[in-house]
């Protein structure tokens, strides 16, 4: 009889927390404005919006709450982002410590261009996710140290290759490169090919501060003609930047 009372008080807590008006999201979302929602509808069950990255647009967002994961001691989310250049899917499980993202869609690489544009790099072509999926704590940030954050991602990035624009030490320059695929692994950590060659292009990695540290080996400049200066193996690293990201 108590076991039954207690999931039928859980019950009650969830749905009244769940049937909330969207707008109490805004509560949970950074106060730095580098996450935000406008046009906020709906619920906390059942709801959608604008959402903002960095302050762009990235498409409007829709969720939709999986109540069948309630009885399995997670909250579960089904989400949607969508847009001219943009179908996207997720699943998303929250679980007492951690949480769990799984993504599949598309994008042009016309709207991820709208965030590494700030960085002098223009691309073509399309990206695939193919069930992207990461899991990790919920303080995944929380560090002043630059070790790797703590969590995992294991699933598939493709992109189809194409031309791409780029600055780098204060010149332009240009070329085409082949499809490529990241590959994700321990530490949150993404390596990037070119589809069919073993040797690393880019490493990337999330580390506890906030931090996001890639490194470019020595065979993606030759990959698009412009070899960097020296000699040295194809995977030597020889650009290696830093920048804050969350």
């Amino acid at each position: 009889m108590t076991r039954t009372l207690l999931i039928i008080v859980l019950l009650a807590g969830v749905f009244t927390v769940a049937f909330a008006p969207a707008a109490l999201l805004r509560q949970v979302l950074p106060s730095d404005g580098t996450v935000a929602l406008t046009g906020l509808s709906g619920t906390l069950w059942d709801g959608n919006a604008e959402l903002l990255l960095g302050g762009r647009s990235a498409g409007r967002l829709a969720w939709e709450i999986r109540p069948v994961t309630i009885l399995q001691g997670t909250l579960g989310y089904h989400l949607a982002l969508s847009g001219p250049d943009r179908a996207l899917a997720a699943e998303v499980a929250l679980h007492p410590r951690a949480f769990e993202l799984t993504l599949d869609g598309t994008a042009a690489a016309a709207w991820i261009n709208e965030w590494v544009g700030q960085y002098d790099i223009q691309l073509s072509g399309e990206f695939a996710f193919e069930s992207l999926r990461v899991e990790a704590p919920y303080a995944l940030i929380g560090s002043a140290e630059p070790t790797a954050a703590p969590g995992t991602a294991t699933g598939r990035l493709t992109w189809s290759g194409g031309p791409v624009a780029y600055r780098l030490t204060g010149q332009d320059f240009a070329g085409t490169l082949p499809p490529l695929e990241a590959r994700f692994g321990e530490a949150l950590e993404t390596v990037v090919f070119a589809t069919g060659n073993p040797t690393p292009l880019l490493r990337a990695q999330l580390l506890a501060n906030g931090f996001a540290r890639v490194g470019m080996t020595r065979l993606l400049p030759k990959l698009l003609n412009n070899p960097w200066p020296g000699t040295g193996p194809d995977h030597e690293v020889v650009l290696e930047v830093e920048e804050q990201v969350l």
